[in-house]
């Protein structure tokens, strides 16, 4: 429950930015990357009102996501932008208004609101789009809890190879939420999930985290966090998959994680899963 919960905050308040620079390089974006949080601000903005969603989204984000310094948020604008790209049928931006709706912090919360969106973002294939509506169906949030419903969005995205709808899967099978209760493939799934990134390389991403928050300079705008924070809610669902992994070694036999392991391999192979998660 603490998971999800956590995972949950991540999701409201991480934006799809490192998704955009996978989609496509800009100044705009580069700068975010960068740290270069005023002039990526004059930048997106160009862009922006020139109509395009990307940077209309990144505008947004920024407006609202940018910590530290001296800088004012402008929630206002902040909100205007992502829905001039979500009024284009952008998918990113259709997810970010929806998260916005859901966290309450941007625009007053409204889970029905945002359900909307999640299913205007799922609807163009958007896997955290469909793992939003699993969310909202897992835990009641705007809808009517509904755990089949729930698993089925997780098992969409799980399929497709999103790390935390397959963290979610396996928690499904594990706890009996909307499907019948299989340890054998909660283990599997939550194996497909927590084996993206060894033990040595998440310590290390970890590590680097944390020293950078320790070392952040305050007195300075920070934005770079925008362009990782789908990664990072990445990390912490791998993390955490790999600690329940270790929960259920003392609850199956060793035949039972076996059969577990074999079928890991075998839904790799035939899924193929192309989603990186660094």
């Amino acid at each position: 429950m603490v998971y999800f919960k956590f995972i949950l905050f991540l999701s409201l308040i991480m934006s799809p930015m490192q998704s955009y620079a996978k989609e496509a390089e800009s100044a705009c974006l580069t700068l975010i990357s960068n740290n270069q949080c005023l002039q990526a601000l004059e930048i997106c903005r160009l862009d922006a009102e020139q109509g395009d969603p990307k940077a209309q989204t990144a505008l947004g984000l920024m407006l609202s996501g940018i910590t530290h310094g001296d800088f004012r948020k402008n929630y206002k604008q902040s909100f205007y932008w992502v829905q001039q790209a979500a009024e284009q049928g952008y998918s990113r931006a259709e997810l970010s208004i929806a998260e916005m709706y859901m966290n309450g912090v941007v625009v007053p919360m409204n889970a029905k609101k945002a359900k909307v969106w999640y299913e205007k973002a799922a609807a163009k294939e958007n896997l955290d789009g469909i793992n939003g509506l699993a969310r909202q169906y897992r835990y009641g949030t705007g809808v009517r809890k509904d755990y089949e419903k729930a698993f089925q969005y997780y098992q969409q995205a799980a399929l497709e190879g999103h790390t935390r709808s397959q963290v979610g899967l396996g928690l499904s099978y594990r706890d009996a939420k909307g499907v019948k209760k299989n340890l054998v493939k909660a283990y599997a799934w939550l194996l497909i999930a927590a084996e993206k990134i060894d033990k040595q390389k998440l310590k290390a991403i970890q590590e680097g985290y944390k020293d950078e928050r320790d070392n952040l300079d305050q007195t300075l705008p920070q934005c770079k966090h925008l362009s990782r924070l789908e990664q990072m809610g990445d990390i912490m669902a791998i993390g955490y998959a790999k600690k329940m992994l270790l929960d259920l070694k003392q609850r199956m036999s060793i035949k039972q994680i076996n059969k577990a392991k074999k079928l890991a391999i075998e839904i790799k192979k035939e899924r193929a899963f192309t989603r990186s998660v660094l």
